[in-house]
């Protein structure tokens, strides 16, 4: 299946990234596989182009006129180039116009895809897609057991329709239990470190990896195994408020902006993003109660907002901040909605937390894949969290402007394990991102 000739708009949920100040870096997340093999480009390229197939909404080039944007089809070539470890801009002719990168450096698959195209879990989902592929390609022996989108010999069943316009009409309410907390935000340290002149995009991000091996999880803690959200954000958030105690005023909290996937409770084909973010505030400190306490005062804010009807709250305000954008009647007016918009969001909450879930493969292909995270940058927060749950361990990925709060990742680790949660500091890097600038 192929995107038809005529140009269809942009999503509802990519819009936002799209028309939003491109000068905000964070918008280009990247998917890191690398496997037990040293990558082959012509045959990494020859299986990107085989499942693009898979995705027709991203086989697309972006058009601009007066009045916004709009996807026109794309037969170019992918290409599929050596990473030298600098970041490029979506713009670069190089990509033939399309709105994702994807490259390699020895045994490792680099998928640097704008969020327009792909929430957390369609990344994954592109990911496993590409490297089964480069897998048969290479000639070793991989068998799929479903849990890989993969070239059928019948039919494609894929989508390309916009996922959110079938939840306007759902059956919606306001969640019955919601902390509605003021955020705290750290202003006087957001651009702390910066290189004069450069923007955070060019000179690059501070990145922290945490594992948590599941099967190493003891006493209650167990229990929120398949909530790794809770965990993580409890101590992250403490963590934080430790740092900034004596700066934090009455009625302000540490809150979490944690990214839902709707696919597990509004099923559909689309391979569109289909996501929206629920805040958690953290209202319960260590010390105060016991960590159990905590952790089940997070959960039941968490779960009052999982509910179907909360959750198409929650999306149909996301459609309708949607509509205002697409009410305005040129291309400037659409961009600054959009920034508005994003900004007043952001205010929100202190820092993003996104899961790209449990991610299960067949284990013939397992044998061949050692790493296997999403990364996203800091945009509109100045932290930015990222996990997954691949062989039984979480993936914690912290990213952060320069460090700015250095001992941050190793007092989360010494929590975590002074509270049943076995953690430790994996990797620890430098990241430059792709740019979007169109």
């Amino acid at each position: 299946m192929y995107v038809e000739d005529k140009p269809f708009a942009p999503d509802q949920d990519g819009s936002f990234f799209l028309y939003s100040d491109r000068a905000v870096c964070g918008v280009v997340p990247r998917f890191t596989v690398s496997l037990t093999m040293h990558i082959d480009g012509k045959v990494l390229e020859d299986a990107v182009n085989d499942v693009i197939v898979l995705f027709p909404h991203m086989k697309v080039r972006l058009e601009k006129d007066a009045s916004g944007f709009m996807y026109v089809r794309n037969d170019s070539r992918i290409p599929v180039s050596q990473y030298d470890g600098k970041g490029i801009a979506l713009s670069d002719p190089s990509l033939n116009g399309y709105l994702f990168c994807v490259s390699y450096s020895g045994k490792t698959v680099f998928l640097d895809v704008h969020s327009a195209l792909l929430d957390e879990k369609g990344l994954a989902s592109f990911a496993k897609a590409i490297v089964f592929r480069y897998i048969q390609l290479s000639g070793y022996p991989v068998e799929n057991d479903g849990s890989v989108r993969a070239l059928p010999e019948g039919q494609q069943h894929v989508s390309i329709e916009d996922p959110f316009e079938k939840i306007e009409d759902i059956a919606a309410a306001r969640p019955v239990w919601y902390m509605d907390a003021k955020a705290f935000h750290d202003m006087k340290h957001s651009g702390d470190g910066r290189v004069p002149g450069r923007t955070a995009s060019e000179d690059g991000f501070d990145v922290t990896q945490i594992r948590i091996p599941l099967n190493r999880l003891r006493s209650f803690v167990k229990e929120y195994a398949a909530l790794p959200e809770i965990l993580i954000s409890s101590v992250v958030s403490h963590a934080l408020y430790e740092q900034y105690s004596a700066d934090i005023e009455k009625g302000e909290y540490m809150v979490a902006s944690i990214s839902v996937n709707l696919r597990r409770y509004f099923p559909t084909v689309s391979l569109r993003p289909f996501s929206t973010s629920v805040s958690l505030a953290y209202n319960r400190r260590f010390g105060e109660y016991p960590f159990n306490t905590i952790l089940m005062s997070q959960k039941k804010l968490l779960e009052a907002q999982l509910k179907t009807d909360a959750l198409a709250y929650n999306a149909q305000r996301r459609i309708a901040d949607f509509e205002k954008v697409q009410s305005c009647a040129d291309f400037q007016s659409k961009c600054s909605a959009a920034s508005a918009i994003i900004s007043s969001k952001a205010a929100q909450s202190t820092y993003m937390l996104r899961n790209a879930g449990n991610i299960g493969m067949p284990e013939s292909m397992m044998r061949y894949v050692t790493e296997f995270y999403p990364l996203y940058t800091p945009s509109v927060h100045s932290l930015s969290l990222s996990s997954i749950i691949f062989r039984n361990e979480v993936i914690l990925t912290v990213s952060q402007v320069h460090a700015y709060l250095p001992d941050l990742c190793r007092r989360i680790v010494s929590m975590m394990n002074d509270n049943d949660i076995y953690a430790y500091i994996s990797d620890e890097f430098r990241f430059i991102p792709v740019r979007y600038i169109l």
